[in-house]
């Protein structure tokens, strides 16, 4: 049977929770919801208060009748670690004990204060045998223990915690003539670049800038919804620096790679920017598109306007963490 996935987005302006069911006519969004972040629960992406948070999320649970569910949720910000090493080849097993070590060189934070993982990326040989390259993702293991408190608290089980590229990379799969894709989630307090190919993450950075700028509430429609855009005070300044931030991280993706993303997906309340993807398509020369959820979900009842503009803007994670845990038995 399938069974419908959930997912938890934890924003520093807005939680959302998306539940997604699998049909054969495609994705269905069966229910979700939003509320407000309390005020300084979330800084920099860091869950500074789990039971507030928890709270917060319960009134979400309770009004979408989720009472004890399993869920999936993400982690972000800067005390999130990726990394592309390489080491020789080995069990995943093995792999996963040697990292430890690799990873002591380099992470910020003692290796016993971290929850770690690695993703394959490709095997290879060289002068010194047989190698594996991989992405190494670490963050705090005391943020991994509030998220499990505030879950707790609000009455879910939490199945998994994952990465938020990784679960936008799930809801847009990389087309076949696409060979780097992109995306540029822009949350209201920590926007971040990252890039992919074949499924697989090789580059991600957070930006230090923001566009909290915007007023918090104000529906700036999307553009590939169709809607009309607004313009507030300081849009072109964002812009640039945008558009700034992303041609230094494309610049140092191709010293790595030879070449930088051949398509960017822009996502977040960011998204809302008007002219933000033309200006980066201008700059890099390569083809960006604002993101659109409305393309890949259906629904057993259309919303209306306001709340499609919400949902196309706000709830890409959150949709992509839940297809994670769409499971069968």
């Amino acid at each position: 049977m399938n069974l419908p996935g959930i997912g938890l987005d934890i924003g520093s302006r807005k939680i959302k929770i998306a539940r997604v069911k699998k049909k054969r006519s495609g994705l269905e969004i069966i229910s979700f919801a939003s509320r407000e972040t309390p005020r300084g629960v979330i800084e920099a992406g860091a869950i500074m208060d789990p039971y507030v948070l928890g709270e917060a999320i319960a009134e979400l649970v309770n009004e979408l009748g989720l009472k004890n569910r399993s869920v999936i949720s993400a982690v972000a910000g800067p005390q999130v670690y990726t990394r592309i090493i390489s080491m020789p080849r080995l069990t995943m097993k093995e792999l996963r004990q040697a990292v430890k070590y690799e990873a002591a060189a380099f992470l910020p934070v003692p290796v016993e204060q971290a929850a770690m993982d690695i993703y394959p990326i490709r095997e290879y040989q060289d002068r010194e045998g047989s190698k594996i390259e991989m992405l190494y993702v670490a963050v705090r293991q005391s943020q991994v223990e509030r998220l499990k408190t505030s879950c707790r608290l609000a009455n879910l089980k939490l199945q998994s915690i994952e990465l938020e590229p990784l679960a936008l990379n799930r809801l847009f799969p990389t087309p076949k003539e696409v060979d780097f894709m992109a995306f540029l989630n822009l949350g209201a307090f920590r926007p971040y670049f990252s890039i992919h190919r074949g499924g697989v993450m090789l580059f991600n950075r957070n930006f230090s800038f923001a566009y909290s700028g915007y007023p918090a509430g104000a529906a700036l429609p999307c553009q590939q919804a169709g809607f009309k855009q607004w313009r507030f005070p300081g849009t072109e300044r964002v812009i640039n620096e945008i558009v700034n931030e992303i041609d230094r991280s494309c610049q140092y993706f191709k010293l790595q790679h030879g070449k930088g993303p051949d398509k960017i997906l822009i996502t977040g309340g960011g998204a809302r920017i008007p002219e933000l993807d033309q200006a980066i398509a201008n700059s890099l020369s390569c083809q960006v598109e604002v993101a659109d959820l409305l393309s890949r979900v259906k629904f057993s009842r259309l919303p209306g306007e306001e709340i499609l503009q919400e949902l196309n803007c706000d709830f890409a994670v959150a949709t992509g963490l839940a297809l994670g845990g769409i499971g069968f038995w």
